[in-house]
């Protein structure tokens, strides 16, 4: 089971989101069925990184444990490293599910900002 993931983003019909293909290799040959994303419970982190051929950039993420309360602060927003990948923390001792809202620009230049639609990550060993 990965604990590394790669997406790839175009802009909606609509102008106004980000459309994502969920791969489980840079190359983009190995898609993910859906877009939940399973990692080991004891992986620490789930690891989502900018598939080869995406028409968007990915600038970082947000995201927050399924059935806590609602709340924004800096333990619940990454932002993308040099290499275009993100890290959502997850727990090593329990199983949770995190939605997470991954956040792109236009390559090159930043014209607008899109948000994903809400792949949940869940660390489990089932």
């Amino acid at each position: 089971m990965p604990s590394q993931y790669f997406v790839r983003a175009s802009i909606d019909p609509s102008g106004q989101f980000a459309s994502c293909l969920y791969f489980y290799d840079y190359a983009a040959k190995q898609p993910v069925e859906g877009d939940r994303l399973v990692i080991p419970q004891q992986a620490g982190g789930c690891t989502i990184g900018q598939a080869e051929g995406s028409a968007l950039t990915l600038l970082g993420a947000v995201f927050k444990t399924l059935g806590h309360p609602a709340s924004m602060n800096d333990k619940n927003f990454t932002p993308s490293n040099d290499e275009g990948m993100v890290v959502i923390p997850m727990p090593t001792t329990n199983t949770v599910e995190k939605g997470v809202v991954l956040m792109f620009s236009n390559a090159g230049q930043v014209d607008g900002l899109y948000a994903s639609t809400d792949p949940v990550v869940v660390n489990s060993d089932d």
